[in-house]
């Protein structure tokens, strides 16, 4: 055991250092998975960008610069983002549905 004592990947450790270590790395894992949520609640929802894209389209389609293929890209995006926006959806059960309001 003396002979690993030079060596840097092995420590010899007492109980309070173990502890120390121990919550060091997990926090620097809490603080990865937070920023990776971040990530990824970053932008727009579905819903959100539907509603960005139909006003964008409807304002291209007075604009006489607009020719058809900049409006098909933008119809294919917004078909896009509503078929994400029925993915997510939560679908009502028959119950809810005729709950009265």
């Amino acid at each position: 055991m003396a002979c690993d004592t030079s060596d840097p990947g092995f420590q010899i450790l007492n109980d309070d250092e173990i502890v120390v270590s121990v919550r060091e790395d997990v926090e620097v894992e809490v603080e990865e998975e937070l920023s990776a949520d971040v990530e990824v609640d970053a932008g727009p929802s579905a819903s959100e960008a539907f509603a960005g894209l139909e006003t964008a389209l409807k304002w291209m389609e007075r604009q006489p610069e607009c020719d058809h293929l900049q409006l098909l890209t933008v119809k294919r995006m917004r078909d896009l983002a509503a078929r994400k926006r029925l993915k997510t959806a939560k679908q009502l059960t028959l119950t809810e549905m005729f709950k009265k309001q």
